[in-house]
């Protein structure tokens, strides 16, 4: 490891742990718009099999598949970040394992300054978006929810992952470990 036992340079320390503990938080904020999901699709259901039985219930609750998606967005966006850092997303590790890994390193920091860049970009992108949705005040046709909330929130998870990829190539660059397993929650099959 080119920052000794330490792990790193003091200022990069310093932005692993910042940007380890907003992906940690994002993590949790993902699972509560899980949970948020389930409750809904399965009050949805619920209620379908009740106004069944009593004709005066309503056969299911009204804003329940935008909400679905809107939460399912959100939750996707606000984990990605912290399963790049537990190392967990699919990729194709081909290249990497060609010539016995002597290049691994190189093409890390090429994946990862694409990334930045690709996320920078999308973060952005979603930012004016979002800017732009509360300042014309749109809202969703179904439930009138102003579309600059869940678009803040996918906002936000665009963030989280951009940081990350920033945190991955400097690690990259410096030679320092690019993952930790000890941020996930499950493990990859081989």
């Amino acid at each position: 490891m080119a920052g000794g036992a330490a792990g790193g340079p003091g200022a990069f320390i310093a932005f692993r742990r910042a940007a380890d503990a907003i992906a940690l938080a994002a993590g949790y904020a993902a699972a509560l718009c899980l949970a948020a999901l389930v409750a809904l699709v399965s009050a949805e259901i619920v209620l379908a099999l009740l106004s069944k039985v009593f004709r005066s219930l309503p056969p299911g609750v009204g804003f329940a598949w935008e909400y679905s998606a809107y939460l399912m967005g959100v939750a996707f966006m606000l984990g990605s970040g912290l399963t790049l850092r537990a190392g967990m997303h699919i990729r194709v590790e081909l290249l990497l394992r060609a010539g016995g890994g002597g290049h691994a390193r190189m093409l890390e920091i090429v994946a990862a300054a694409i990334g930045v860049g690709f996320t920078g970009l999308l973060t952005w992108s979603m930012a004016r978006f979002t800017l732009q949705s509360a300042m014309s005040g749109q809202v969703s046709g179904e439930s009138f929810t102003p579309l600059w909330i869940p678009q803040g929130a996918l906002t936000l998870g665009c963030l989280v992952l951009a940081l990350q990829m920033a945190l991955r190539l400097v690690a990259a660059l410096l030679d320092e470990p690019l993952e930790d397993a000890s941020l996930g929650v499950a493990t990859l099959p081989e």
